[in-house]
């Protein structure tokens, strides 16, 4: 990870490789660089996390470097080959699907589930078996790993309980988003609040991606080329309205939008009590501080 190549205790210069590289996974973790193997350090150590081999960190760096000379391929189909038994399959295929949405509504990617043949990016979950070439630890500490684009494998730790939306357990939609990104070609990223940073930070309610994990994805496949999918947005003047956010009504849900992105849609009532759906229109007053909604031809409500 940290060390350019494995150490050599007998090397003369093993001590100073060996500080330089604590600093700089300190820096990356938010913690004085010291140099010093500290308690604070050793506790940033021993949570979850990816892993990737120093093999597997060579080839993404080769990967990187070839990707920038040729046509990649962004129509990518992918396969469940086994679920966990932490959760229904429905469930496992809802939360894979959200995570590769991540991507696809980042950059100019779509992905394809596929239930036979050969697929791009290829998914399993594992336990200390003789059927991953990097075994995986028990329960805590490495998740999952996932190897290059050319491979396209991603194994997730079948000792880990599995979960969706909730704290308990190990978040598989955020997990594997992050896998995800490397068979993207996508390594770690410097930014503990990233998707790609190597920690995982466990479960986040409206998670969305770090800039840095956009500015990464689109620097490989190009900005997403679709088009919106919001059916109505409404004026400029509410961005500096409630929140300072910007709001995006269509039928009963309402998205919130800032310079960071927008969150997942929610329905319009749990921001504006009582607030009916399927909008016609609606305007902030920074004078008054009011927002006006407007439903049918006759009917206007307005609520703080």
């Amino acid at each position: 990870g940290y060390l350019n190549d494995p150490a050599d205790p007998q090397d003369p210069s093993y001590l100073e490789e060996v500080i330089e590289a604590l600093r700089v996974f300190q820096g990356v973790n938010e913690l004085p660089p010291t140099g010093e193997l500290d308690e604070a350090t050793l506790g940033v150590m021993r949570q979850p996390r990816c892993v990737m081999t120093q093999k597997a960190w060579i080839q993404m760096h080769h990967t990187l470097f070839r990707f920038h000379y040729v046509n990649m391929r962004k129509r990518l189909t992918y396969r469940i080959h086994n679920y966990t038994p932490d959760m229904v399959r429905s469930e496992v295929r809802k939360a894979l699907r959200s995570a590769f949405k991540y991507w696809s509504d980042a950059a100019d990617l779509t992905f394809t589930e596929i239930d036979f043949g050969r697929a791009d990016i290829k998914i399993s979950f594992h336990k200390k078996d003789g059927f991953c070439p990097v075994p995986f630890d028990g329960r805590g500490h490495v998740l999952a790993h996932a190897e290059s684009p050319e491979s396209g494998i991603v194994h997730f730790d079948e000792d880990e309980f599995w979960t969706e939306a909730s704290y308990y357990g190990t978040n598989l939609r955020i997990v594997a988003a992050h896998e995800i990104g490397h068979a993207l070609g996508l390594g770690h990223s410097q930014f503990r609040s990233a998707l790609m940073a190597p920690v995982y930070a466990g479960y986040r309610i409206n998670f969305r991606l770090h800039s840095d994990d956009v500015n990464g994805i689109q620097t490989l496949y190009g900005k997403c080329s679709k088009k919106s999918s919001y059916s109505r947005i409404i004026s400029k003047s509410v961005y500096s309205g409630p929140w300072d956010k910007t709001f995006a009504f269509s039928g009963d849900y309402v998205w919130t939008i800032s310079d960071m992105g927008h969150n997942s849609p929610i329905r319009i009532n749990r921001l504006w009590w009582e607030l009916p759906g399927s909008l016609n229109a609606a305007v902030h007053s920074q004078r008054t501080n009011k927002t006006y909604f407007f439903k049918g031809t006759t009917i206007s409500v307005s609520w703080r």
